[in-house]
């Protein structure tokens, strides 16, 4: 299964009845490791679904049965039976993102005397609200928690060497879920650093927060927490599990659908806003032939690409991240300048720029964090372009050029998006497939 890699990690999954994760949850590992685990073993806790078929579908996946169901004795039988110097466990309903592997990478290579490495979840299901508040929770508790108790491990996302977890005697095994964890990081903390980073995350369903209930639900992960830092055992010592069954298997066309809706929503809106703010502008300012006329056929071209570039974006990009939600406001903001000042140059162009310039600021940011890289490096070449563009037809309208460098790029930028659309299609097509 590796690929020229030093580091011999052994990925662990524990899975009961997961047949509708697994799948997506092996392909993630093996795509956003570039295949360089040393092996990925999946724990069939006594499943009576179609989960050991569908994992031993996917080519080096080893499949090891655990018949005496139990999350701990999973993890314990994946420390048994895997051969690798780290072992990383993760959720069979979680997915790697681009940046988990090198991030890992880059930690032990640099920290050998750590002997753990954990991070947070995010969520690509369950309903916005809840995703946004379980967002929020995570950066207010995770940091003061790590920081109070001095170790910290999420069971779902961790990487700890095999040796520290064999000399600490391995899994509790009587612990049957709630607080193991903790009491797996507390122990551990004795051979070494125990690291919790925010920015070590995994992408995983919200399925438990939409059963039970988002308040309910952190109010006993956090009980749990606690009882184990200070009293060392567990405060819940039942739980209830909450696996999709055989008749839910479209759940996640749903979701999917529901995304796709939602993107396509967010741009009506957005469009329509910045539409009727030219509509207003255009009707009630004075005319001037000359230099109206190309800005508003720029302007409505703009508005047609900025359309589809939302519908497409907004499936891709992550929802719940305060830079990115600060840099959307400020995009908002400068398109409805850009909109009130459609008759006033230079500034309609300048603010044309600055446009370009913070949407190219805020792709660039997402490099390497979500999938769909490759159409992200071209959405901020188009902006770069677009800011050189703009930058052009600045300096011709202070040199006494206005209308010819306002014509020219309108035609130019006319002729960049028959191209888009065309010949190098990309907001139009599905971002789910690779050919966008």
């Amino acid at each position: 299964m590796q690929k020229n890699n030093p580091l011999k990690i052994s990925l662990i999954i524990p899975a009961y009845n997961e047949e509708n994760y697994i799948v997506g949850c092996l392909e993630a590992a093996i795509k956003y490791s570039d295949n360089k685990f040393h092996e990925i073993i999946v724990i069939n806790n006594n499943s009576t679904d179609r989960t050991k078929e569908r994992a031993m579908s996917i080519p080096g996946v080893k499949v090891v049965d655990e018949p005496d169901k139990g999350l701990t004795k999973a993890r314990q039988k994946g420390l048994e039976v895997a051969t690798g110097d780290l072992l990383a466990y993760i959720d069979a309903d979680t997915r790697l993102q681009p940046t988990w592997y090198r991030t890992a990478e880059n930690f032990f290579i640099h920290h050998p005397k750590a002997v753990s490495l954990s991070g947070p979840y995010r969520y690509y299901d369950g309903t916005m609200i809840n995703n946004f508040f379980l967002h929020i929770i995570w950066w207010l508790n995770a940091p003061l928690a790590y920081h109070l108790a001095g170790y910290m491990i999420l069971g779902g996302n961790f990487i700890a060497k095999k040796d520290a977890l064999l000399q600490m005697g391995g899994f509790d095994k009587n612990i049957s879920f709630y607080g193991e964890d903790t009491n797996l990081s507390r122990r551990l903390s004795e051979f070494g650093k125990v690291v919790f980073k925010m920015d070590f995350f995994i992408y995983s369903s919200a399925r438990r927060f939409e059963k039970e209930g988002l308040i309910k639900t952190n109010l006993i992960y956090g009980l749990n927490f606690i009882w184990q830092v200070i009293f060392k055992k567990p405060f819940t010592e039942n739980y209830q599990d909450h696996r999709l069954t055989s008749d839910q298997t479209k759940k996640q066309d749903v979701i999917e659908e529901n995304i796709k809706k939602g993107a396509e929503v967010k741009a009506w809106i957005v469009s329509s806003i910045f539409a009727l703010a030219f509509i207003i502008t255009w009707t009630f300012e004075s005319f001037d032939w000359h230099k109206a006329i190309p800005l508003a056929i720029f302007y409505i071209v703009f508005l047609f690409n900025t359309f589809f570039s939302i519908r497409c974006f907004s499936r891709i990009t992550p929802p719940y991240s305060l830079t990115h939600s600060i840099l959307d406001f400020v995009l908002v903001s400068l398109y409805i300048a850009m909109a009130i000042n459609v008759r006033a140059l230079p500034y309609f162009i300048f603010f044309i720029l600055l446009i370009f310039a913070v949407s190219s600021i805020k792709y660039t940011l997402l490099l390497g964090s979500i999938d769909h890289d490759h159409i992200l490096k071209r959405k901020i070449l188009i902006d770069i372009l677009g800011v050189c563009g703009s930058a052009l037809v600045i300096g011709g309208v202070l040199v006494g050029y206005a209308r010819s460098s306002l014509w020219a790029w309108v035609i130019i930028f006319i002729l960049a998006n028959i191209i888009l659309f065309t010949l190098w299609p990309f907001y139009r097509l599905d971002p789910d497939h690779d050919s966008l």
